[in-house]
């Protein structure tokens, strides 16, 4: 017995070398790795170009890929999406920094189901500029749709390296169904191990290899539908108390990273749609008589009640709720009725139950909230934006419900704006020092026009918005709502005029070519609505800045809007036309950019702001390409005619007319523009 003690020892000692051998050898192909650039997970800034002290660089949508590496079925689950965020930056250190502010979350951050321009991270930055006279103001949109807390919170880890002054945290409905989320089943650890791993040169190393071998396809079904293959999470569930304290958890973690670096945070409380969209999921019901009792007034509510319809229901559905105090559909229909009778407060509370009760929990539940309180009334440097309440009271009545929410969590327009203005409240509570000027920010209305709420894109939105309504697993109890935002989005389609529709058709077809807004402007350029046109303009470069054709051709298109329009430049035009310069001058950086494209860009705009030595060579160097004739002869070419008659080159100018009518397949436009500019007229629309 003693003999095999020392072999034992021996044993457990050879043990003890292998794992560490092992480990070793682990380590040194992880350390090897290293060397591989491609092998280095895409960071969340990355550098586009460099131009003097300035460096053009951006938010990485590729970035959001890290945390989403699972698979099911075989193939890779649907990544979220975020927005490319393109913003310039002095070299120089201190030199001109602006004021920053990283607001992280999920979807509802990333502004779907809108353009991320009508996010409320725009508004607020808009707001904040209009508060804070005098600064730069960047407020960086960094929300990736479906993640669940524990991964906004590693986003947050690496926001703080823009080195913000304010960071802003909307996380928790995406708890139970998101990624890291607790609906998962997987613990924590196991989550927090996972995402580690993956950031590894082993791991990318690995997926690279399973990508191989799996192949590297993305589920056709949507991430809502691959989700939701999670199932029910019944009431007493113990992945309601984890989500709630995950949720917890995650945000303690966030409020001490940005203690230990000295950024303020503000949290924000959940707002739902609790009056307009009924539960996805309910208790069942064994009883035939009473699950149809059930399934008639719910019927009833969503076909509309008066008075005394809303009383015979409430009457019906309390008794049904004597036996069945869980189920909650016949809370939402207690809801209803009790709002058809004028019990305000009644129903909000009901509507609260059927959410809290929902046993498909798309919608945060109200212990979600409570949680995100008490985080911060405990955590110094820590601020609520009660989301919530703001959205309770602006619903004045029977409970949020579709004028401030799209669907059934993410704002409307409205609810955008107010989400913003709730942060502003927090930002001045947060950030003392800085020198605050409220009585300059305007109302909604305002930013809506200034950051471009167009209504084309409110028909594609209430189209989209009826899908989700109408499909799996929203369908079962919102049919109602699907076919209510068809009909809205029909009554707008019709609104609209010929133009639109032509440029929303033409957009369905050519995506690539850029945002919606631009396909619009371009019909009603060419329609001759110029201030419509003007508007879809601004909407279309704020929606993609720093591109060719979204950017900078819209901003050729834009100043022609203003000149055919008006005649003349007011100072902030020509302050517009002038940062489309810089900004051309940094696309022209990009790899592959065509030099005559941006000549082409770089004319016009020197020819509306007058600078006619500059934009002259500029013209002639685009004209001289037959492709840019083809395609681009009705933005280019007036401004080269000027250009070249204002010179007493007319016989040029009649020359480069007739290659510009072969361009536009015998449009005489051109040799009549021509003409009209040798006898002193001015530049007429495009025909």
């Amino acid at each position: 017995m003693v003999a095999d003690e020392p072999r034992a020892a021996r044993l457990w000692v050879l043990r003890g070398l292998s794992v560490l051998v092992g480990l070793a050898a682990v380590g040194g192909c992880e350390l090897a790795l290293r060397c591989v650039p491609a092998l280095r997970p895409t960071p969340l800034v990355t550098t586009l170009a460099e131009q003097q002290d300035r460096v053009l660089k951006s938010i990485d949508p590729l970035y959001a890929r890290r945390f989403f590496t699972q698979r099911y079925r075989g193939a890779l689950i649907a990544s979220g999406r975020m927005a490319a965020t393109p913003f310039v930056e002095d070299k120089r250190d201190g030199a001109g920094r602006p004021r920053r502010v990283v607001f992280v979350g999920a979807s509802t951050v990333q502004g779907y189901p809108h353009p991320r321009r009508l996010a409320a991270a725009s508004f607020l930055e808009a707001m904040l500029k209009d508060a804070c006279p005098g600064q730069q103001v960047q407020v960086f949109n960094l929300g990736i749709t479906s993640i669940g807390s524990y991964a906004v919170a590693r986003v947050l880890e690496d926001a703080l390296k823009l080195r913000p002054d304010l960071a802003v945290v909307y996380t928790g409905h995406n708890e139970f169904y998101g990624l890291y989320g607790a609906g998962s089943g997987t613990a924590p650890w196991v989550q927090a191990l996972r995402y580690r791993l993956g950031l590894l040169r082993l791991g990318v190393l690995a997926e690279r290899i399973a990508a191989k071998i799996q192949g590297d396809s993305v589920l056709s079904q949507s991430l809502l539908e691959t989700m939701a293959t999670r199932g029910l999470v019944p009431l007493g569930d113990a992945r309601r108390a984890s989500a709630a304290a995950g949720l917890a958890r995650n945000l303690a973690s966030m409020a001490q990273t940005c203690r230990r670096r000295g950024v303020p945070l503000v949290v924000c409380t959940l707002a739902a749609n609790d009056s307009g969209f009924a539960p996805a999921a309910t208790v069942p019901c064994a009883d035939a008589e009473r699950a149809a009792k059930r399934e008639a007034l719910f019927a009833r509510v969503t076909a509309g009640l008066d008075s005394a319809a809303a009383r015979m229901v409430s009457a019906d559905v309390e008794a049904l709720l004597l036996d069945a105090p869980q189920d909650a559909l016949l809370h939402y229909v207690a809801g209803c009725a009790a709002a058809g009778t004028g019990q305000r407060a009644r129903a909000r509370l009901e509507f609260k139950r059927a959410r809290d009760l929902d046993l498909m929990p798309w919608r945060a539940p109200e212990a979600h909230n409570d949680a995100i309180r008490r985080i911060a009334a405990s955590c110094p440097g820590v601020v609520l934006a009660d989301v919530a309440a703001a959205f309770d009271a602006d619903a004045g009545g029977n409970g949020v419900g579709w004028a401030l929410m799209a669907d059934h969590v993410h704002p409307s327009v409205h609810g955008q704006a107010l989400l913003a203005r709730c942060l502003l409240e927090a930002a001045v509570t947060a950030l003392p020092a800085w020198d605050w000027d409220l009585e300059r920010v305007h109302d909604e209305a305002h930013y809506r026009q200034l950051l471009g709420d167009l209504r084309v894109e409110s028909v594609g939105l209430e189209q989209a918005m009826a899908e989700l309504m109408g499909s799996p697993p929203m369908d079962q109890y919102n049919r109602h709502n699907a076919a209510r935002l068809r009909r809205q989005a029909h009554a707008g389609w019709a609104a609209l005029t010929p133009a639109e529709q032509r440029g929303a058709r033409r957009w369905q077809q050519h995506r690539e070519l850029g945002p919606l807004a631009l396909a619009v402007a371009d019909e009603l350029f060419q329609a001759g609505d110029l201030e419509r046109a003007r508007q879809h303009y601004s909407a279309a470069r704020l929606e993609a800045p720093y591109t060719p054709r979204g950017d900078l051709l819209a901003a050729v298109h834009w100043g022609w809007s203003v000149r055919l329009s008006s005649g003349t430049l007011t100072p902030a035009e020509r302050d517009t036309l002038e940062a489309a310069l810089e900004r051309a001058a940094f696309v022209a950086l990009a790899p592959g950019m065509d030099g005559d494209y941006v000549a082409m860009v770089r004319g016009v705009l020197l020819h509306l702001l007058a600078r006619h030595a500059e934009a002259l060579p500029e013209l002639e160097r685009a004209f001289a390409s037959a492709e840019l004739r083809r395609q681009f002869v009705y933005s280019f070419f007036p401004a080269l005619a000027a250009e070249l008659v204002a010179a007493g080159r007319l016989e040029e100018a009649r020359a480069r007319a007739g290659l510009a009518v072969a361009a536009a397949g015998g449009n005489p436009y051109f040799a009549e523009l021509v003409e009209t500019l040798a006898a002193g007229g001015r530049i007429g629309p495009p025909r």
